[in-house]
């Protein structure tokens, strides 16, 4: 049986369809709602991206999974995971054509493709496109220029990298000062904070919560400092996090807000890094060097990094050779000159060897020497000259291809608040490079450098982790980030870093990179000062909201959950279109951010922060915030329904204020316009409507501006 779709006879601009309106036919089930996906790995990352795509499955909405692996599983790390699949595991290789046909391909939705063999899962892709050309493909994979190629050529394709993903997760868990991400969409910076609000925050403290939704903020969450495992009051509110608190409720000193703002950096916040290119300066920054004994550093490290064996084993073959053309030199010159002495001979063997056969000989004048012995320490002489320029060539190819790495200026180590990064293999660097963008003192620390030109960029040492730990100044360090691929490794570090600064009076959180929830858990029990996170757990729910056709453009951490920033493109059937933001933000839970709103000129108009009563249409882009149960709620177009109120508007003092207030009222309760002029053409009168809480509140504010009204729950 044909697949079929909601709004088949509307495409959009581009000739694909929205994934979240695309039902495959299932004729067994019908009136409910199927959908099929497939995963391919079961390691680590697929078995948590099966146990994210199972929240979507409720009542009339299904959700069948099918799993493929080349090997049998013998351990679970997701518990009774085989049980969440609609069949048993399939064994074999995924780019065989027969294994995915088993899987049922010609009916799934979306296939992601998420083994740890990255060649793998591009060969995958395109043996699905092959066989399934409409079905939408999610791939782990972080080589970002052929996933650009990749997705114009196949479409409907999504790749991320499951390493980079919870990369600024791990960068702010390490500082510690409230920012928990910071990311840019546009033209505009956003930043999520958490904060203790004090008696001394007077834009916070005793502050209604309605009035922290201002222009350039939205605010998140709110834990009461009296019982922060609590919601504040009841609202009518699909979130179990946003949205949760009554507007009126006010910020008490102690509570903690969670929001997030638009940043614009201005010139004067920027820091930049003095450029002296002065004979003295420079001297006087040599001799500071010289007196704290960085040159001796420098020395080792160029030694030990040049990663040139063939370099070394060349220079240890020409003072072989030198030595022996010294040996072979001496021993003609005492043997065949009866006149030179032993010392002598050892003298001259010498010069020879450097070049010195004119000094040895002298020129014109009969040395005694037979011919064969002046042809023989001709080619003694010769061969030590060509060996002496091959050395120095191969140094001067070094010093040139390194950019004289020896010579230039390295950032030092820093002295003290500063994050200690151990571990740069793919998560390491872009931590690195977030914590460096954000102005943020560090140093890394790793085994074996693989970028040489990080090395004048960050302070950096390089040698075994544990003993490097010391010389990163960890006594005073801010905290310490442990991300290598190994995870005992990274536990080890954090328990040294704990274990050497048990004695200082001062907070000190390390982070901890595992490859399992499991494990994460296990290391949160005993060691409860750090912060132990899954990069796969982290990961898997931007996969399992990615299947479903949406582009996830980040994620962080938030009261013990994972927020999704995901990008939403409204096209024919979807869920979202021409919805006011109220209905989307109260009804499904999540924190519109930002709508670009499309243009007849295909431009768009920018609205960050956007007001409750804007709209959204067809090719708008809508930015949100959300959990993963946001987006099964947007996906299923579940919304909660909002309170029933009943408004009471008595005659205004001035009557011309009644065509102000009919505005209002249909622009804030979605009332048609026609409707409110009769309302209040019969004053007084009443009127019932249903809005969620934040939309009474703000009706309420509004209207009794214009007229008399009083507004009350009816349940």
């Amino acid at each position: 049986m044909a697949d079929t779709y909601i709004g088949q006879s509307m495409p959009g601009d581009n000739g694909e369809l929205n994934p979240r309106t695309y039902i495959p036919d299932l004729p067994s089930s019908a009136g409910v709602h199927q959908d099929h996906f497939i995963v391919c790995g079961l390691g680590s990352l697929g078995q948590q991206i099966i146990l994210n795509l199972t929240k979507f499955s409720f009542d009339s909405f299904e959700v069948q999974i099918a799993g493929i692996d080349r090997h049998p599983i013998n351990e679970w790390e997701v518990e009774d995971l085989p049980s969440m699949l609609n069949q048993s595991p399939i064994i074999g290789d995924c780019r065989r054509d027969h294994i995915l046909q088993q899987a049922g391909l010609e009916k799934c939705r979306a296939v992601l493709i998420v083994t740890s063999d990255e060649s793998i899962n591009v060969q995958t892709a395109i043996a699905v496109r092959r066989l399934n050309p409409k079905v939408h493909l999610v791939v782990r994979s972080s080589r970002q220029g052929l996933n650009q190629l990749l997705s114009r050529q196949l479409g409907r394709f999504v790749a991320l990298d499951a390493n980079e993903l919870p990369a600024m997760t791990f960068a702010l868990a390490g500082l510690e000062d409230n920012t928990l991400s910071v990311f840019n969409i546009g033209t505009f910076q956003f930043r999520v904070v958490e904060r203790q609000i004090t008696a001394r925050d007077p834009q916070y403290c005793n502050m209604p919560v309605h009035r922290l939704h201002r222009q350039q903020m939205r605010l998140l969450n709110l834990k009461p400092f009296s019982n922060p495992h609590q919601p504040i009051g009841w609202a009518t509110t699909a979130s179990s996090m946003f949205h949760r608190w009554q507007p009126h409720v006010r910020v008490q000193a102690g509570d903690t807000v969670a929001y997030v703002e638009v940043q614009t950096l201005t010139p004067s916040q920027i820091e930049h890094l003095p450029k002296r290119s002065d004979p003295w300066y420079k001297l006087r920054q040599g001799i500071r060097d010289v007196l704290d004994g960085e040159w001796r550093r420098r020395l080792w490290t160029f030694w030990r990094s040049a990663d040139q064996q063939s370099l070394r084993r060349m220079i240890a073959i020409a003072f072989s050779t030198g030595f022996v053309l010294w040996i072979t030199g001496t021993i003609l010159l005492y043997l065949n000159i009866p006149t030179i002495s032993f010392t002598k001979a050892i003298v001259l063997g010498a010069i020879l060897i450097l070049g010195g056969y004119g000094d040895v000989f002298g020129g014109f004048e009969d040395s005694g020497a037979q011919g064969w012995v002046l042809i023989a320490c001709l080619i003694i002489a010769i061969t030590s000259l060509l060996m002496v320029i091959g050395v120095l060539g191969l140094l001067a190819d070094q010093l040139l291809s390194s950019r004289f790495e020896f010579l230039q200026r390295r950032p030092k180590v820093p002295k003290k608040d500063h994050v200690i990064v151990v571990g740069l293999g793919r998560v390491g660097k872009r931590v690195t490079r977030i914590l460096h963008d954000l102005r943020q003192p560090l140093v890394a620390i790793t085994h074996h450098l693989d970028s040489p030109a990080l090395r004048n960029q960050i302070p950096l040492l390089e040698g075994p982790m544990l003993q490097q730990l010391q010389e990163a100044n960890l006594s005073t360090a801010r905290s310490v980030i442990a991300v290598t691929d190994d995870p005992v490794l990274n536990l080890e570090v954090a328990l040294l870093a704990a274990e050497a600064l048990a004695s200082e009076n001062r907070p000190f959180t390390p982070v901890i990179r595992t490859l399992s929830q499991l494990f994460s858990d296990n290391i949160k029990s005993f060691l409860p000062q750090a912060r132990s996170f899954s990069v796969y757990a982290l990961s898997a729910e931007a996969f399992a909201g990615a299947a479903f056709g949406e582009n996830i453009l980040g994620l962080f951490r938030l009261n013990h959950q994972t927020i999704l920033i995901t990008e939403y493109t409204i096209e024919y059937g979807d869920t979202l279109n021409n919805k006011p933001l109220a209905e989307i933000a109260y009804g499904y839970g999540v924190v519109p951010i930002l709508l670009r709103q499309s243009q007849p000129n295909r431009q768009y108009q920018d609205y960050p922060m956007p007001s409750d009563d804007l709209r959204v249409h067809l090719r708008d882009k809508l930015y949100v915030l959300s959990s993963i149960n946001g987006l099964r709620r947007i996906e299923r177009g579940e919304m909660t329904s909002p309170r029933q109120w009943l408004l009471e508007v008595d005659p205004p003092l001035n009557p011309n204020m009644l065509a102000e207030a009919c505005t209002l009222l249909a622009k804030l309760s979605n009332v048609e316009l026609k409707r409110c002029h009769q309302l209040m053409a019969t004053l007084p009168n009443t009127l019932q409507l249903a809005l969620y809480d934040y939309q009474a509140y703000r009706l309420m504010q509004e209207l009794q501006r214009c007229v008399p009204i009083r507004l009350s729950p009816l349940r």
